[in-house]
C-alpha cells in the first residue's frame, strides 16, 4: 500500500505460505547462494561453512523426499531432525544442522520473502543446547556505537530500539509510524514479530530510546509509512531491509572500533536482554521485553550469566580462605 507524500511506502507484510505452494515462492532455492554471501560477511569462516553445509544437507534431504525449500512444514523439519538422530549423530551436531535451517528461514523472512519459518518451534534434541554464539557489546562499545552515528538521527534511533528494547532486525524493518502509541503515560511501539501478519506485542521505550527516536521523528516528519526509511536512490522511502540494516551496522561498527566476529547486529538485542537481567529484571518481565515464545529461551540467558557472574563455585569455602580466595591453610 502506497502512502501519499514524500514517497513513503509500506513494506509488504509477511504471509504464511501454505504447504504445497512452492510455485508461489521462487526465492528460497535461489537464495542459498546469497545466504552464503551473508554468512561470509557476518560470521567467521568456520561458522559460515558449518551453516552453509547444514542448509545444503537439508536441501538434499528435501530433494530425496520430493520437497523443496519453498514448501516446508514444521513436520518436515521434525522428520529431518529425527532422521539425523536415528543415524547416530551427536545431539550437538543435530542441533547445529537444525540451527542452520532455522537461521536460513529467519534470514529469508528478514529479506522480505512471503514465507514463514518452519523451524521456529522445532526443538533440538536433548543434550544439544548450545550457548549463544553472538557476543554482547560492552557498555563502552554501545556508547561508542552511538557516537559513531554522528549527526545521523535515523541510525541512532535504530540502534537505540535494538539496544534498549531488544528489537530484532526484522522488527525494525517492519516497524511503522502507526505502531507508536502511548499506554499508561509511557510511549510504546507495537511489534510485528517473527512469522506474524500484524503487531502482536509491544515494547516500552525507556527515556534514552525515546530521546533518540524523537530526534529522528523530528527529521522524518509525520507522513504515514515505515518508521525507518531507506535513503538509497533505488528504494528511497521504503522500509529498511535486513540487508540494509546489516550494512549500516558494519559501517558504524568499524567507525566505533568494535572488533570480533561474534559481535553482529544481533549483539545489540543480546546486550539489551543481558543488561536487563544484570539490573535485576524479573524473568517474566524480561521475557515480555524480549518477546520470547518459550520461557526456556529467557531462562537460558539467566543461566549463561549465572555461570560466570554468580557461579556456584564461588560459594565453596573450606574455612581457610580469605575474602580474595587466597588459600590461607598452611602447607598448601
Amino acid at each position: 500500500m502506497k502512502a501519499t507524500g514524500r514517497g513513503l511506502r509500506r513494506t509488504k507484510s509477511t504471509a504464511i505460505v501454505p504447504r504445497g505452494s512452492a510455485a508461489l515462492v521462487p526465492g528460497p532455492e535461489a537464495a542459498v547462494a546469497r545466504w552464503a554471501l551473508y554468512l561470509a560477511s557476518e560470521y567467521g569462516p568456520s561458522t559460515a561453512s558449518t551453516y552453509r553445509s547444514g542448509i545444503l544437507r537439508f536441501q538434499r534431504w528435501l530433494a530425496d523426499k520430493g520437497l523443496s525449500l519453498a514448501a516446508v512444514a514444521p513436520t518436515d523439519v521434525r522428520s529431518f531432525r529425527d532422521e539425523l538422530k536415528a543415524q547416530g549423530l551427536a545431539p550437538r551436531t543435530v542441533s547445529t544442522w537444525l540451527t542452520s535451517v532455522r537461521r536460513f528461514y529467519a534470514w529469508l523472512v528478514e529479506e522480505g520473502l512471503p514465507i514463514a519459518n518452519p523451524a521456529t518451534d522445532v526443538r533440538g534434541p536433548r543434550g544439544g543446547r548450545k550457548q549463544h554464539k553472538r557476543d554482547e557489546l560492552t557498555r563502552t562499545e554501545v556508547l561508542r556505537l552511538f557516537e559513531a552515528c554522528g549527526e545521523d538521527a535515523r541510525d541512532r534511533a535504530v540502534f537505540a530500539l535494538m539496544a534498549y528494547c531488544a528489537l530484532r532486525t526484522v522488527e525494525i524493518s517492519r516497524a511503522d509510524l502507526g505502531d507508536l502509541a502511548t499506554r499508561d503515560g509511557r510511549q510504546i511501539l507495537w511489534i510485528h514479530g517473527k512469522g506474524a501478519d500484524s503487531a502482536d506485542a509491544f515494547v516500552v521505550l525507556p527515556a534514552p530510546a525515546e530521546v533518540h527516536l524523537a530526534a529522528w521523528l523530528s527529521e522524518r516528519g509525520e507522513e504515514p509509512g515505515p518508521l525507518f526509511v531507506s535513503r538509497a536512490r533505488s528504494n528511497a522511502g521504503d522500509g529498511l531491509s535486513g540487508r540494509s540494516l546489516r550494512r549500516i551496522w558494519l559501517g558504524r561498527k568499524r567507525l566505533a572500533g568494535i572488533t570480533g566476529a561474534g559481535k553482529t547486529v544481533h549483539s545489540l538485542r543480546h546486550s539489551a536482554i543481558t543488561a536487563a537481567i544484570r539490573a535485576g529484571g524479573e524473568p517474566m518481565a524480561v521475557q515480555a521485553m524480549a518477546r520470547h515464545k518459550s520461557f526456556d529461551t529467557t531462562l537460558g540467558y539467566y543461566h549463561e550469566l549465572s555461570r560466570t557472574e554468580r557461579p556456584a563455585e564461588d560459594l565453596i569455602r573450606y574455612g581457610g580462605e580469605g575474602e580474595t580466595g587466597q588459600q590461607l591453610l598452611p602447607g598448601v
